[in-house]
């Protein structure tokens, strides 16, 4: 996730920003905190899924086989 992304989650946890002299700070109760972090955990986990196992899990594994199978063949010389 990027920053902005990060920051609009903790938004819509009800994370309220405020400008202090030496930058941004942010605050929250306890449930917004625990909200905020098992988001972020199942967003990464989500994420990880999609690019690991989800959409187009097997293209490694057939880029790997078809690797394996060109790798293996036997050419004529003649």
């Amino acid at each position: 996730m990027t920053n902005p992304e990060i920051l609009k989650l903790a938004e819509t946890c009800g994370f309220d920003m405020n400008a202090y002299v030496n930058g941004d700070c942010w605050e929250c109760w306890e449930d917004q905190l625990l909200k905020f972090a098992l988001l972020i955990n199942e967003k990464g986990y989500n994420r990880g899924y999609k690019e690991g196992y989800g959409e187009g899990r097997y293209d490694g594994y057939e880029s790997a086989k078809v690797s394996t199978e060109m790798n293996t063949m036997e050419f004529d010389d003649d």
